[in-house]
């Protein structure tokens, strides 16, 4: 064998790997030995560290970065409440001069698909989520103007599109990592990506559907032609796209994906052998947005016990009134984790989900006008 041969021989056994790859692996294998921080709500946070290395169902790659879907199972079931909470603590501080905020000083981008994203209450949330770290002499000595300066500086790094198609939302997400990385572009240079949220994921589903359907019937007479058959795919191959663009991101900037949805179904609970009762709520969504999820998680109010049979109207009145008032009142609601696409969880994953301390009651969470308080 000539020289040549064998160094052309040799060459095709060295791999070639690009500088992002291998720095991606030594963050992934130093990650690995320990929990991640990635929202700075406990709670949350156990969960997501379970789903950090799931496998996607449908091309089997290995998730590094959770994607979490937050569903609401009936109107004001409190999944934008949560959403609100979840960016606070991703903006706010760990600390800021004497405050103890626990906090991840990250950079969110939020996509706002239903144009209903308030920045006024998510100002009272940052607020809200300040208090219960600090005790109240604390909160004195912060005089008015330290928290407007927190609250001001967790602002600027939250980046909000407001596409109002599926094709510009899609194409605004082609584009981001371009602005992600456009030091000149935002004051965002010198934090972490915390998450990428998308409001209300499922905005332009029924929309693009109505259009497809339209045009279909405008090219084809026949219904079941082959124009009607292209625009039965059209919303399943923009799903493609989306996490095809979502994947690059999370590869990128090593950041989970947070989005909320609304559910068509509704909610039903299959019980177990040993005895527990899971929450299942199925999707509406193509199989590749359920597939590429890791894991979903159901809001709704917490139940409120209904009136006994044969209470009379002064009990009502009294005991039973003000009980269920006060019930109201608290504000409570809970997030429960979603079983319906457990099938493709792994064995150990299905393990320390059913493990979870309050499993079968969920995160309970309270909606208040000062704020959301987890737990």
């Amino acid at each position: 064998m000539s020289a040549e041969s064998l160094g052309t021989n040799l060459l095709r056994e060295v791999r070639v790997e690009g500088l992002d790859e291998l720095l991606r692996s030594l963050r992934s294998k130093h990650e690995a030995q320990k929990p991640r921080i990635y929202t700075s709500e406990p709670a949350i946070d156990e969960l997501l560290n379970i789903f950090g290395g799931a496998r996607d169902r449908l091309s089997h790659h290995q998730h590094q970065n959770p994607v979490l879907e937050i569903v609401g199972s009936s109107p004001c079931s409190g999944k934008t409440q949560l959403l609100y909470y979840l960016i606070a603590r991703l903006l706010l501080p760990s600390t800021h001069e004497e405050l103890r905020i626990g906090g991840k000083n990250a950079a969110v981008i939020l996509f706002d698909l239903s144009n209903s994203f308030s920045l006024l209450r998510l100002r009272d949330i940052i607020l809200g989520s300040i208090r219960p770290h600090n005790p109240p002499d604390h909160l004195s000595l912060a005089n008015k103007d330290s928290l407007n300066t927190i609250i001001h500086t967790s602002l600027t790094h939250l980046h909000i599109f407001r596409p109002q198609s599926s094709s510009s939302f899609l194409s605004t997400l082609q584009s981001l990592q371009n602005y992600i990385l456009n030091i000149h572009a935002h004051i965002s240079a010198n934090r972490p990506v915390g998450a990428i949220a998308l409001h209300s994921i499922d905005a332009f589903l029924h929309q693009d559907r109505l259009d497809d359907a339209d045009a279909a019937t405008l090219h084809s007479p026949a219904t079941n032609g082959p124009a009607a058959a292209a625009a039965n795919l059209q919303p399943y191959q923009r799903f493609r796209d989306l996490v095809s663009h979502l994947r690059t991101l999370q590869l990128t900037f090593c950041t989970p994906i947070i989005a909320t949805s609304s559910a068509l179904a509704s909610l039903s609970y299959q019980r177990l052998p040993d005895g527990r009762s899971i929450p299942l709520l199925p999707s509406h969504l193509p199989a590749v947005w359920r597939n590429y999820v890791s894991v979903r998680l159901i809001c709704q109010r917490e139940t409120i016990r209904k009136f006994q049979r044969g209470v009379s109207v002064l009990e009502v009145a009294g005991r039973e009134a003000a009980l269920r008032r006060e019930a109201v009142e608290k504000g409570r609601f809970v997030a429960m984790v979603d079983w319906s696409e457990s099938d493709g969880w792994r064995e150990d994953v299905r393990g320390r989900v059913g493990a979870l301390k309050g499993d079968g009651e969920g995160i309970g969470f309270r909606v208040l006008g000062e704020g959301v308080f987890v737990g």
